[in-house]
């Protein structure tokens, strides 16, 4: 999608989103995300192709994540949207959807479409691409739990 987004930068990723608009889209989807760092040669897939999330750092449970879940797992693959947003020089924020909302599975009539909220997690990338915390409860719908916000989102 985005390649070296910021073209001064050392440090970056080749995609900044992966995922799929909704539950009919047609085409395959590569979720293949690979982090780079120029300066100390490293260059570390993220995502591989089929969405599943390398090195993951687990998750971190609290009891608002345990009861939107239920008893469901989660298994770590992006199945239906990840995003990538550079913070700082060196670290990016990754926000992953583990459930998308509702309107997700809606067909191209309005129908099939389901009463619940997006819920999705977040972690960070350092400098080496590694993950520096197992994912936190980031949202779930509108509502807000993490400690930052993808620039874009409104306070």
């Amino acid at each position: 999608m985005f390649d070296k987004v910021d073209s001064n930068s050392k440090v970056y990723l080749n995609k900044h989103f992966v995922g799929k608009p909704h539950s009919e889209y047609i085409f395959k989807v590569d979720y293949t995300v690979i982090f780079t760092n120029e300066e100390k040669n490293i260059k570390k897939q993220i995502v591989d192709k089929d969405g599943n999330i390398l090195d993951f750092p687990g998750f971190e449970y609290d009891d608002k994540l345990n009861e939107e879940l239920g008893r469901r797992t989660i298994e770590p693959i992006v199945k239906y949207e990840a995003i990538f947003e550079k913070i700082d020089d060196n670290k990016f924020l990754m926000i992953w959807t583990i459930r998308p909302d509702g309107r997700y599975w809606m067909d191209s009539f309005g129908f099939g479409a389901e009463d619940y909220e997006s819920l999705s997690l977040y972690t960070y990338i350092d400098s080496n691409g590694n993950f520096t915390m197992p994912f936190k409860l980031y949202s779930i719908g509108y509502q807000f739990y993490g400690d930052c916000r993808l620039s874009g989102d409104k306070i």
